[in-house]
């Protein structure tokens, strides 16, 4: 599940497609007026902001607002200390971290 939202949390340019979902028989007419825009969308800004580093701070910020709450909540209700959280939380931030570099980067 996590490998299948990633690109949504880290590639910025999945979102110019989803503004014209309700236009997908344009979008498949390369003439088309929406065709010609997102064309001209995607060569312009189709590689901004698609770099490791990138994939790693949105990574960071998924682990910090997705997987934090639900580790320490859980680790709360089962009394375990707070290095236990930190410990746990550290591993699933490595993980999103790297799988949200390798996702941006891969063009």
């Amino acid at each position: 599940m996590l490998a299948f939202m990633m690109p949504m949390l880290v590639i910025h340019q999945a979102h110019v497609y989803s503004m014209f979902q309700h236009h997908e028989a344009e979008l498949k007419d390369p003439n088309s007026a929406v065709s010609i825009l997102v064309k001209n969308i995607m060569d312009t800004y189709g590689s901004e902001f698609r770099t490791f580093k990138h994939g790693m701070l949105h990574g960071f910020m998924s682990a910090l607002f997705l997987a934090l709450p639900v580790l320490a909540t859980n680790a709360m209700f089962e009394r375990k200390s707070w290095k236990y959280i930190w410990i746990n939380w550290g591993y699933w931030a490595l993980s999103f971290m790297i799988m949200g570099g390798i996702v941006s980067a891969w063009q």
